[in-house]
């Protein structure tokens, strides 16, 4: 660019003394010089809006290295140069004129960060031709334990209710365990004491949630994030991490249907009664239901269950916090981009 206004310098130089020995043509002279400055913005604005947009198609191509590199870190947190070769690969999979220029993890325990920094040159047509410009783009992804969870169905578990899953809460399976959950509690005074209803319940995790935005969250998974109280707290005045439980399960059977033939694991939340009507989630479960039987018009609640398959994995949410129960489930998520970006990237405990 600079190339072009020095150009335009030196005419305009010229111009300006031969207006000042001959006023004649002296407003075609100021035109001209005007023009000279326009084409020099001109072609300033045009390859500064092309080196915009090769900077845009280069950010998802170091948003999905980090992603990628981020997830091998999850089951090998000690082998960043997997990490790294896997990020360069992405680099060049999503842009092919692109390279991964560094690739640099902080680990911190079971938590940990990785920024991958990619260049990609760019050639100006108009200011300076022919004399290539650096484009790069920087991403920070974090893994760890989830501090908020998205995706959550709201059918949520009771922790203390049923034997079988608090012992897979207290000690989570390193691979697919199923569990049956009984609606009715192993002792009335737990989950909440004997005012409190059964092991599971409907949760609507927005206050007066319609019935179909709550079947939907059953379908698609709530839209928002949710964090996690401890089990000691049961009190709820106040609190926004407090959620109504508007009706039976049995009223989302469809739902639940579809959720149970699609296979899919999913996250579901476990909760603690702060009070009859009202819960606070204190962990997940990462799980796939298999079967159940809701019927609320089946002789009442005495023959419901949930069956589930539950396996720790990936999970959509932040990272990284105090997950609650601490379940095995990981997040694995974009946390910064651009240069410096990564120092906002916060760990969690100890970081």
């Amino acid at each position: 660019m600079s190339v072009v206004f020095a150009s335009g310098l030196a005419v305009g130089r010229r111009l300006i003394r031969r207006i000042r020995t001959d006023e004649q043509g002296g407003s075609m002279a100021l035109v001209a010089l005007s023009l000279v400055w326009i084409v020099g913005i001109a072609a300033l604005v045009i390859d500064i809006g092309d080196g915009w947009l090769t900077r845009q198609s280069l950010i998802p191509a170091t948003d999905a290295a980090a992603l990628a590199a981020a997830q091998d870190l999850v089951g090998q947190p000690n082998n960043h140069t997997r990490a790294c070769n896997t990020a360069a690969a992405f680099v060049l999979g999503n842009a092919p004129s692109g390279a991964m220029s560094s690739c640099d993890v902080t680990n911190n325990g079971g938590r940990g960060r990785v920024t991958v920094s990619a260049a990609q040159g760019f050639d100006p047509q108009l200011a300076q031709p022919g004399q290539e410009i650096e484009i790069e783009s920087i991403s920070t992804a974090t893994w760890g334990p989830p501090s908020t969870v998205s995706g959550l169905r709201p059918l949520g578990l009771c922790y203390d209710g049923n034997d079988g899953l608090q012992q897979l809460l207290d000690n989570p399976p390193s691979g697919p365990t199923s569990v049956v959950i009984p609606y009715a509690k192993a002792d009335p005074s737990n989950c909440g004491g004997v005012s409190a209803l059964g092991n599971f319940a409907t949760i609507d995790f927005r206050t007066s949630s319609t019935r179909s935005v709550i079947e939907d969250w059953v379908t698609n998974g709530y839209d928002g994030q949710v964090g996690f109280q401890g089990l000691g707290v049961v009190d709820c005045s106040g609190s926004a991490d407090c959620f109504e439980r508007p009706y039976a399960s049995g009223y989302i059977l469809s739902e639940l249907t579809d959720l149970q033939f699609s296979g899919r694991y999913v996250p579901f939340p476990i909760f603690n009664y702060a009070d009859a009507n009202q819960v606070h989630v204190v962990g997940i479960v990462r799980a796939r239901l298999d079967d159940f039987d809701l019927n609320p018009s089946a002789g009442g609640t005495d023959n419901w269950f949930v069956e589930l398959t539950v396996d720790p994995g990936m999970v959509g949410g932040t990272c990284c916090g105090t997950p609650g129960l601490d379940s095995n489930n990981m997040v694995v998520a974009i946390c910064g981009v651009d240069d410096g970006a990564n120092q906002s990237c916060g760990l969690g405990a100890g970081s």
